[in-house]
């Protein structure tokens, strides 16, 4: 029997078909409008931490405030992401985002420069971030039939990392020439076109509500137990893991690279971090092709051992141009980690665990970032940024290493089929 997945050319149809669905391209487009505001202000307000205090530390503290959050918020989200309407969870957190928003563009337009009172916006907009993300991710499955999930997961990857690479040289070229202030502002106004899609979209799978009378620590557990039992999940979540300790900190020390080693100023720091973008873009599309040709198991070890060459490279080169064209490859390769590792929980997953099992790979996932961006500041403040970076590289390879021998199956379990149980829904 031959499927779309194993004739010639039928691998590419998802990759096309899935942007023919008007709900799901509609909230597509809306989305990274709104993402490319969020990183805006996630460089304008860690610059303007560094220009206040003039020390690493705080750039750290501000991934710290920001993803704290969803430490402690992880399990309710994802229980709430399978209890009710994902489309409602959207509505309500983005309307709350927005109002943070403006709280902060408030803040520094009165002349607040208290690194503590600018971190009360930050910390309250995490939280929203923190139960939003769950819902968000698994809105995706809501959006488009089986057949097109993958490449609609993929896709959201390129959404992200086009809106990191846009977000930045745009946050760079008005802190150059017009202030944070219009910075902040525009990150207000890209809320607007997601709400209005939020409002009126439709969705193509109705969602299953989870209807249980048990608890949302018993139901959490529930899905922590499911997670044990599935060898790919699991090696999933640790590479996310792997790469929020040891590779997502380039995007907050690239900050410190501009400024101590390239000698550059905002708009350079802006290209830094879309290059590290268009890398990821440039090899997403393989994530979404034919299986045999690409599998997720070798996506994620191939982006590892990638990152981590980055790193190295990255000790040992201080001009600004070839260091541009290092983190280009290191982005590709970073993504190759991240993407592989939230399509392979997608695809595996329960339906009637999708909340709760995507809530704790982002809680874990969001909690390894402040840790490792933290340790980041921590260390370049004390022995240089290179210091940092070539200790990162040397972990990845050996985690890398390690997701070999380690497992009882080894990569393998990362292609594991979905899993067609029904489970609670039954």
């Amino acid at each position: 029997m031959t499927s779309e997945t194993d004739s010639g050319v039928a691998p590419l149809r998802p990759w096309f078909s899935v942007m023919r669905q008007r709900n799901y391209l509609s909230f597509w487009l809306t989305s990274l409008l709104s993402n490319t505001g969020m990183w805006m202000s996630n460089l304008t307000v860690p610059v303007i931490l560094y220009q206040i205090t003039g020390t690493a530390l705080w750039v750290g503290a501000f991934t710290l405030v920001n993803f704290l959050p969803t430490i402690v918020l992880g399990p309710v989200a994802g229980v709430i992401a399978d209890r009710f309407d994902r489309r409602h969870i959207l509505l309500i957190t983005q309307v709350g985002m927005l109002l943070t928003s403006i709280g902060l563009l408030a803040m520094w337009l009165s002349g607040v420069n208290s690194p503590w009172v600018l971190m009360i916006p930050v910390f309250i907009n995490g939280s929203l971030s923190a139960l939003n993300t769950p819902a968000f991710m698994a809105f995706v499955h809501d959006l488009v039939p089986r057949s097109l999930l993958r490449a609609a997961v993929n896709y959201n990857s390129i959404q992200f990392n086009l809106s990191r690479a846009l977000g930045p040289v745009i946050a760079g070229l008005i802190l150059a020439t017009s202030g944070p202030g219009w910075a902040l502002a525009v990150n207000c106004v890209s809320f607007l076109p997601l709400l209005v899609v939020l409002f009126f979209i439709r969705v193509t799978e109705p969602q299953i509500l989870v209807k249980s009378a048990q608890r949302i620590l018993t139901q959490f557990t529930s899905a922590l137990k499911y997670i044990r039992h599935s060898s790919g999940i699991k090696l999933a979540i640790f590479g996310a893991v792997v790469g929020g300790l040891f590779g997502q900190p380039i995007f907050t020390m690239s900050i410190v690279l501009a400024h101590t080693v390239y000698h550059v100023g905002a708009m350079e720091l802006g290209l830094l971090n879309m290059y590290l973008s268009l890398g990821a873009i440039s090899v997403i599309p393989l994530l979404a092709g034919k299986a045999k040709w690409f599998p997720l198991s070798r996506a994620m070890v191939w982006g590892l051992f990638g990152t981590a060459f980055g790193f190295l490279a990255l000790t040992v080169v201080s001009n600004y141009y070839i260091a541009s064209f290092i983190f280009y490859l290191t982005g590709a390769a970073l993504i190759l980690v991240m993407a592989g590792s939230a399509t392979v929980v997608q695809m595996i997953v329960r339906n009637d665990m999708r909340g709760r099992v995507l809530s704790v790979r982002q809680m874990l996932f969001m909690g390894a970032i402040p840790i490792g961006a933290m340790t980041a500041g921590y260390i370049a403040d004390q022995v240089g940024v290179q210091v940092f970076l070539c200790a990162a590289g040397i972990l990845l390879i050996l985690s890398a290493i390690g997701m070999f021998v380690i497992p009882r199956r080894g990569v393998a379990s990362l292609d594991d089929p979905h899993d067609e149980s029904k489970g609670e829904t039954a």
